[in-house]
């Protein structure tokens, strides 16, 4: 993210118009995003000026405007459509023809914003996006939501914005109530977004838009993932932003040091003081130390950074798109939810998908403001065709050291964990082979007790999403889940999103598997999203709320991140918070082998920790010794 800080809102708009302006000259048929509001006058009168002058030309690009309010006509003085008339298309050489606003005159509010959406993808997407801050962090008329709309939607606009705007009409009653705006997913498909922002009065949204975690309810924040972003701001929008970006790292060779909070001990939380020195948590100085960055965590708990070994993407990306860009925006968002050390997860695909997605993962190399990543499970092709769940059942297949092999040479040797059904002909020889190289994991399966027992006497130690794609407990056909409760060696997975399983089932799998319980996510790149459909291992999905289901009505994963799911099991599962936290931390730590460097508050190791306010929300994240937001 390239920050820009000028003197005046005149310097900010020639600043702005330049970034326009470049981009129309290495690209004269640009597709822009344009936006509306006070702030862009200015920026929109520097274009006209270089139109005017010769500099540019308009003449063959096209642009798509963010919203318009729903039942004002173009021709209305306070629609949209004539702002821009006004302030721009009317005064340069672009083809009306070619500008684009939503019809606010529609009645049909989801055939105008589906007809959007397909006039932007026909046009080959948005190359570069302008965009005002509202001063709830609103972009478009994308207001404060628990999930970050996606494509163009029709709002209800809220009284904070109906007040804000109600400048620019007779009266607050003619403000219109409603308004098409391109969601956010729309936004984040941009090339490249230029945020403009100006004003003492938007100083504070600034800074959380720009330093404070990527949250739906400051929905700018999202713009933290976008791989180019050039924020634009007088000094007065920039104000906050100074001291929070000092803040960010702690001076080198002095401690930090989280003071006032309740830290958890691994039993439960103990009120004292955390150092961090070097990236690592230090001991307890004797005598005075160094002075260096307190984080005060009063009234707050202090937990180690979570691990989720077990979660697909996030954010409109998923792991087998075999993207950098989307691998680092995943990991970025991930490390703002608190999630410090990621095990990314693939699908049943076949194998030339698969050597390039693992290879893709291993060659990524993490951002100081991103989650590390630890290692690749693997989950899938060798499981059951019987419990693909949303799994392609087209690309299961027989479990094979060789293929297993070419995998785990193309990915560096960071595939950490493999899921099996122990039942399909050969896999068990398989678990046999493999345990002594990678952490074997029972999944997607119909095996009885007997073949499940099997499967960890020949070395298998974990078990994949307990509940589901598993036969269930039965008191004559106990099945796997009961094999895997007689054994003290064998950790389960559970996705407690309040979706997936039942409250009174994690209760009973937390009282089956005392300290050997994982919280996971499963997470899809619907994670952090709003309602809509998304692709999955080469099938679609639906996202309705909390519930993503293929088209067959099979659970296609969750929605939520790992420290969600660890809200949830908290506060509507009643799930002690010791034992949740020990679940995101200490014990997914202990199976795949780093707990000498992770999972635990404790001298010598990775300093990730959060900071949880008396709700459970995060409040701030320690990544690797430096202070994340």
């Amino acid at each position: 993210m390239n920050v820009v800080v000028t003197e005046t809102y005149e310097e900010m708009s020639v600043a702005a118009a330049n970034v326009i302006a470049e981009q129309l000259k290495a690209k004269p048929d640009s597709v822009l995003g344009l936006a509306t509001g006070t702030t862009p006058i200015g920026l929109y009168a520097e274009l006209v000026r270089a139109c005017d002058a010769g500099e540019i030309s308009f003449a063959n690009a096209q642009s798509f405007n963010l919203d318009e309010y729903r039942g004002l006509p173009g021709t209305h003085d306070q629609s949209y459509r004539y702002f821009m008339q006004d302030n721009l298309f009317d005064h340069v050489d672009i083809d009306v023809e070619k500008t684009h606003v939503p019809d606010g005159s529609m009645e049909d509010a989801q055939a105008a914003c589906d007809a959007y959406e397909q006039a932007i993808a026909q046009a080959g997407g948005v190359d570069m996006q302008l965009l005002g801050l509202g001063h709830n962090g609103h972009i478009g008329f994308n207001e404060p939501y628990d999930s970050f709309p996606v494509t163009t939607h029709c709002v209800e606009l809220t009284e904070s914005t109906i007040q804000a705007n109600s400048r620019l009409f007779d009266s607050v009653d003619e403000v219109p109530r409603e308004a098409y705006t391109m969601g956010i997913g729309t936004i984040m498909k941009a090339r490249k977004i230029l945020l403009v922002v100006n004003g003492a009065g938007k100083a504070e949204i600034v800074r959380d838009v720009l330093r404070g975690p990527v949250v739906p309810q400051v929905p700018a924040s999202i713009l933290q993932l976008h791989p180019d972003v050039t924020v634009v701001l007088d000094k007065e929008a920039a104000a906050l932003l100074q001291d929070s970006m000092h803040a960010r790292w702690h001076e080198k060779g002095k401690r930090m040091i989280i003071s006032g909070g309740k830290v958890f001990s691994g039993a439960g939380f103990d009120a004292r003081d955390v150092y961090v020195e070097g990236g690592v948590f230090a001991e307890e100085p004797i005598g005075e130390c160094s002075p260096g960055q307190t984080i005060d965590a009063s009234g707050c708990r202090v937990i180690p950074g979570l691990i989720d070994v077990h979660f697909h993407g996030a954010m409109g990306h998923d792991f087998c798109d075999a993207e950098d860009e989307g691998i680092a925006a995943i990991a970025r968002y991930e490390a703002s939810q608190g999630v410090t050390a990621l095990f990314p997860t693939t699908m049943t695909l076949p194998e030339e998908r698969l050597v390039p997605i693992v290879a893709s993962i291993a060659e990524h190399s993490v951002a100081d403001d991103e989650a590390a990543i630890v290692g690749i499970n693997m989950e899938g092709p060798f499981i059951s065709p019987g419990k693909v769940g949303a799994q392609n059942p087209s690309y299961v297949r027989g479990a094979t050291m060789g293929e297993f092999e070419r995998w785990q040479e193309a990915a560096r040797g960071k595939i950490k964990l493999i899921d099996v059904a122990p039942e399909e002909p050969g896999n068990l020889e398989f678990i046999r082979e493999a345990a002594g190289r990678v952490r074997v994991s029972l999944a997607h399966m119909c095996a009885d007790y007997e073949t499940a027992a099997a499967a960890f006497d020949a070395g298998a130690r974990h078990m994949t999403h307990l509940f589901n794609a598993m036969p269930g407990l039965h008191h004559r056909e106990p099945g796997p889940i009961a094999a895997a409760a007689d054994r003290c060696d064998v950790a389960c997975e559970i996705i407690a999103d309040g979706v997936h399983i039942a409250p009174s089932m994690v209760r009973l799998a937390f009282s089956l598997f005392p300290e050997r319980m994982i919280l996971i996510s499963d997470s899809l790149r619907a994670c952090g999203l709003g309602d809509g459909t998304f692709e999955l291992g080469g099938q679609l999905f639906t996202v309705h709320g909390n519930r993503a289901t293929i088209e067959n009505g099979s659970l296609a994963g969750s929605v939520s991140s790992v420290m969600a799911c660890l809200r949830t099991a908290v506060t509507k599962m009643g799930i002690p918070l010791s034992d949740a936290v020990r679940a995101a931390t200490m014990t997914p730590a202990k199976a795949l082998g780093i707990s000498g460097e992770r999972g635990s508050i404790a001298p010598g190791k990775i300093a990730d920790a959060v900071v949880l306010d008396e709700g459970l929300q995060v409040k701030h994240v320690v990544l690797r010794g430096k202070l994340l937001f």
